[in-house]
């Protein structure tokens, strides 16, 4: 029986097979200097010259470049709402969610089969990860995401679909190098949600199948890297095209802001390229107070660059994880030469922190909510174990340092730890 371990992740993917007997984190896509990356960012492009599906990195090169088409990223922030039952058009043709997400992981499963020996079985079984809530209040939302989720896999040619939440997945990987019992602080902040475990790990227990007397307490929240990046676009580049600008025939009254908080979000920016939509922003033009901010956001929706504008707060985002600032190039959006044409606009630390503040408090609440549930105090815990991007970031280290002085920190394998430990437990539950 052939066996995979699935991270689907609001950013980025990966799968993980036994190649010669071996676990192997499977080549998905070549980055732009050539090397081969086992991640591969969740996005589709849907061209429409030629009526195919790119994915990943190409996906985005391709939109960005300004080729025709639909791009879609960040589709599991889909799974758990009460839209996800919703269609959406592409073309002429409406799609549901579903459907989309599938053709995804139907090519993550595609990828990992060209990469085993040709002569292989496909693979039938698969250990998908889940976040500890894909809703945090509605438990009916957060089991019919999980619903979705396996049937997308069936529908992909997986015959035999479980899962496993991703920070006990990550949890899994990071035992294997333990040498002794420990109690371990798994803290999972990815793209979409922000998960914590607490566990008792050993070598004893290592490919147990059964850990529940292990699991002291599993928490989470909706709050992830996408979140971040919302909110740093929203405070440090919004702005520049004229968000909070006041009006100049209404006292007291600014541009209305959910145009600039749709553009920050990646699932909302197309709606923006509406003719109507242009329209209404148009119209708004005699009265602000900055008609250069306004033209330069007319031109950037008339010239689809939305979601290249979120790339480059995205990478910025990345950047002020081990820099002190980051220019965003937003003249790179534009090809004019006009004397009052875009200029570029830089973050610092003390912008990303005042952005993110809010988010990473609650973050770290939940963090304190696992522990209570535990019965345990910070005192107790031997390691702390970090997984997911968003853990990278300065104001993320400082509050793990803060908070846990003496535990020993272990920085895992950003974007493949997930998915070895979800490949770990196939082996277990399908030998």
């Amino acid at each position: 029986m052939s066996i995979c371990g699935l991270d689907f992740g609001t950013s980025n993917s990966t799968i993980g097979i036994l190649q010669d007997k071996q676990p192997t984190m499977v080549p998905l896509e070549q980055d732009p200097s050539g090397e081969w990356q086992t991640t591969l960012p969740s996005a589709l492009f849907f061209d429409f010259e030629d009526d195919q599906i790119n994915f990943g990195r190409h996906a985005i090169a391709r939109y960005t470049a300004g080729e025709q088409g639909r791009l879609l990223r960040s589709m599991k922030s889909l799974l758990g709402g009460s839209f996800m039952n919703d269609k959406t058009q592409v073309k002429n043709r409406f799609y549901t969610f579903d459907e989309i997400i599938g053709f995804f992981v139907s090519s993550l499963k595609t990828q990992a089969e060209k990469y085993n020996k040709p002569d292989s079985a496909s693979l039938e079984s698969v250990v998908m990860g889940r976040p500890v809530y894909f809703n945090d209040t509605d438990t009916a939302l957060d089991q019919a995401a999980e619903e979705h989720l396996a049937n997308i896999a069936r529908l992909a040619g997986f015959k035999h679909v479980s899962f496993q939440f991703e920070p006990i997945a990550a949890a899994l990987d990071y035992e294997q190098q333990v040498s002794k019992e420990e109690l371990a602080l798994i803290i999972d902040i990815g793209g979409g949600t922000s998960d914590f475990t607490l566990i008792k790990l050993s070598p004893a227990r290592q490919n147990q199948s059964d850990r529940q007397n292990d699991l002291l307490a599993n928490h989470g929240v909706h709050l992830g890297g996408t979140n971040f990046d919302q909110r740093l676009s929203v405070n440090c580049v919004m702005p520049e095209f004229g968000m909070n600008m006041p009006l100049t025939d209404k006292p007291g009254l600014h541009m209305p802001g959910h145009y600039y908080f749709d553009l920050a979000t990646w699932h909302k920016i197309h709606l923006l390229y509406d003719r109507a939509v242009l329209l209404e922003l148009q119209n708004f033009r005699p009265i602000v107070s900055d008609k250069a901010k306004l033209d330069n956001l007319l031109q950037l929706l008339k010239s689809r660059k939305g979601h290249q504008l979120a790339s480059l707060v995205e990478a910025s985002k990345i950047e002020l994880s081990t820099e002190a600032e980051s220019l965003v190039d937003l003249s790179s959006l534009f090809s004019d030469s006009r004397e009052d044409a875009m200029k570029n606009c830089t973050i610092s630390q003390a912008q990303l922190q005042l952005s993110l503040q809010r988010d990473i408090d609650k973050i770290f609440n939940t963090l304190q909510e696992t522990l209570t549930q535990a019965g345990v105090s910070h005192k107790n815990i031997d390691t702390v174990f970090t997984t997911g991007g968003s853990t990278a970031l300065p104001m993320v280290k400082a509050c793990i340092d803060a908070a846990f002085p003496n535990a020993k920190q272990i920085v895992g394998d950003l974007y493949n730890s997930v998915g070895s430990g979800l490949l770990m437990e196939a082996q277990l539950r399908y030998r």
